[in-house]
């Protein structure tokens, strides 16, 4: 999955790189996306619907142009993006 079909859905959600698959300049970064409560925590990011919730109000307020490059920017960094923007 990429960052933008993670915001999309709801509920509390683990995230983390895809550990198969190496990334390429320009393109999206993939993850793996398990529901909450599923094996072993280590190495996920809690995603929760607060955070998702502001990171779709940041992304619907984009110019396409800036949608286009959304996906291509680590998780993390999109996190902090957000919280940057919304406060």
């Amino acid at each position: 999955m990429i960052a933008s079909q993670i915001i999309k859905n709801d509920g509390l959600v683990l995230i983390r790189h895809k550990k198969l698959v190496d990334h390429v300049k320009g393109t999206p970064y993939q993850y793996d996306v398990r529901e909450y409560g599923e094996g072993k925590k280590k190495g996920w990011i809690y995603l929760d619907n607060f955070t998702k919730s502001a990171m779709k109000t940041v992304y619907n307020a984009m110019k396409e142009e800036q949608k286009a490059k959304y996906d291509n920017i680590h998780i993390t960094r999109l996190i902090d993006f957000t919280w940057k923007c919304v406060a």
